[in-house]
Formats: C-alpha cells, sequence, structure tokens
C-alpha cells in the first residue's frame, strides 16, 4: 500500500492532468455533435484496423490447414479424371456394369530430399510402406514425369527421377503417334533424349512429348516436355532428340504418387521375357 502511494504521490500531476483532459473532452464531446462524430469515426477506423489485422493473423496462421483441405480436393478431381479410368470391353459387359473401371490410383507426398548434380540423382519423400507406398509406383510432380519409386522403408521412399542414367520410359509425340525410349545423358539436368524415333516421322521443334502408357507405371499422356533439338545423322534411320523436361528438378515440393491396380497382373505377363 505503502508503494502504491508512494507512485501516487510521484505522478500526481501527470494524473492530474489525464483527468482534467478527460473532462474537457467529456464537455467538448457533450455539447459538440461534429466533435463526436470525428471522435467516434476515428474509434471505428481503429476498431476496424484492429479487426483487420486480427483477421489476417488468422487466416496467416491456418494456411497449412486450407491448402491440406486443397491437397484434398485436388487429390479427388484427380481420382475421377479420365486419367484414373480404363475403358472396358463393352462386348463381354455385365448389366448395369459401367463403361469405364478404375486403373490408377494417386495420393500425395512431400520431398524432403532431392539431387540433380549426380549421375544417379535421387529423391526423397516422407511417404514409405505404412502408407501404402510400393516399388515401382510412378511419381508425377504437377502432373508432369518425375520417376519412379525404387526403394521403400516404413515411413519414407526413395525416387529414381528421370535424371538418373539407369531410368528409361516409353515416350510418344502426340502429334505423329511415334514413340521411342526417353532416357537421361548424365548431362544438363534439364534435358533429356529421346531415341527410336524413325526419320519418316514429321519430327519438329516445339513438339510435346508425353507418356506412351506401356507398362505399369505411369498412365498415359503424362507430359514430359518438348523437343528443344532434332538431330538426324548421315546414314542413320533413327532421330536423336533432345527433350527440354517439364518438371523442375531445382523446385521439388509436393509430388504425386501413382499407383496402377493391375500392376501386378501386367508385370507377371511381361516377366515372362528377359528384360
Amino acid at each position: 500500500m505503502r508503494d502504491f502511494l508512494r507512485f501516487l504521490d510521484s505522478y500526481k500531476f501527470f494524473i492530474a492532468f489525464t483527468v482534467l483532459q478527460l473532462i474537457c473532452l467529456s464537455f467538448i464531446l457533450r455539447e459538440s455533435v461534429f466533435q463526436r462524430t470525428i471522435l467516434l469515426s476515428s474509434i471505428n477506423g481503429v476498431t476496424g484496423s484492429a479487426f483487420e489485422l486480427r483477421e489476417d493473423l488468422y487466416s496467416y496462421f491456418s494456411l497449412r490447414e486450407t491448402n491440406e483441405m486443397l491437397l484434398e480436393e485436388n487429390l479427388i478431381l484427380i481420382d475421377n479424371r479420365p486419367i484414373s479410368f480404363q475403358m472396358i470391353d463393352k462386348e463381354y459387359a455385365m448389366i448395369n456394369d459401367t463403361l469405364f473401371s478404375r486403373r490408377y490410383t494417386f495420393q500425395y507426398a512431400n520431398v524432403i530430399n532431392s539431387t540433380k548434380e549426380l549421375l544417379d540423382n535421387y529423391v526423397t519423400l516422407d511417404k514409405g510402406r505404412r502408407h501404402g507406398v510400393e516399388p515401382r509406383m510412378g511419381v508425377l510432380s504437377g502432373m508432369r514425369l518425375l520417376g519412379r519409386v525404387e526403394k521403400v522403408t516404413e515411413n519414407y521412399s526413395l525416387v529414381v527421377p528421370i535424371i538418373h542414367r539407369n531410368f528409361k520410359v516409353s515416350a510418344k509425340i502426340p502429334s505423329t503417334g511415334h514413340f521411342g525410349v526417353l532416357s537421361w545423358s548424365g548431362e544438363d539436368y534439364r534435358y533429356a533424349q529421346l531415341n527410336q524415333i524413325p526419320k519418316e516421322a514429321k519430327v519438329q521443334v516445339g513438339q510435346i512429348v508425353v507418356t506412351r502408357g506401356a507398362g505399369s507405371l505411369f498412365p498415359p499422356n503424362i507430359e514430359i516436355g518438348e523437343i528443344s533439338e532434332v538431330d538426324l545423322e548421315s546414314g542413320s534411320d533413327f532421330y536423336s532428340l533432345e527433350v527440354k523436361l517439364n518438371v523442375d528438378m531445382a523446385r521439388l515440393n509436393k509430388v504425386l504418387l501413382v499407383k496402377d491396380l493391375r500392376a501386378q497382373e501386367l508385370d507377371s505377363l511381361e516377366n515372362v521375357f528377359p528384360r
């Protein structure tokens, strides 16, 4: 109590001044409509700014939750796109059967590590066996070809990307219908090479290259890149094409895992022949 009285004694002039100011202000506001309006407007402006700041802070801290909701909605949209389905042979379809059956399912994963400067580059994901990830699942980044799952642990998986010297994929040029094998030379991480395209094909710079859909890794027509250079050596029957990759290996963040529901059936059939 003594400290409180000492405090009042120290600031008595300031407290008296403040009280007198408040009394004067109350008289002014009581007698002047104009002054009262100005004060209320100022108070409303400050209050509005405070509420706006509160909403901005709330929106910022809820961004992660909002993004997760958007990803879930996006996954539903992808699951219902034609890319996830395959037409059924209706000659043998049952009554009440549908025209399409599901072929692929998708799930998101986060990239926690990746390289682009090695010959054997890799990408590490935060999803593993307990999340349903299996070896030889396809991996997309922004609906563009990234690579395939090579190894899986309980909580993580290792992806062999398109810029790996042992990665190959069947690719086609939709505008001509011709297909070949796409691989990486080990040089620039932004470019890959497409071979076995016959010289009869009308190939030119700027044409789009997509997955052919052969095997059990990727759906057909997944974007790979576009032709940036055309080379036909003298006496050769096939083009050597350089493809500028659409996937940006320097900005990997969230990827899409692709599971082929018919992979086991297809692999067991094709494994009869040596590769």
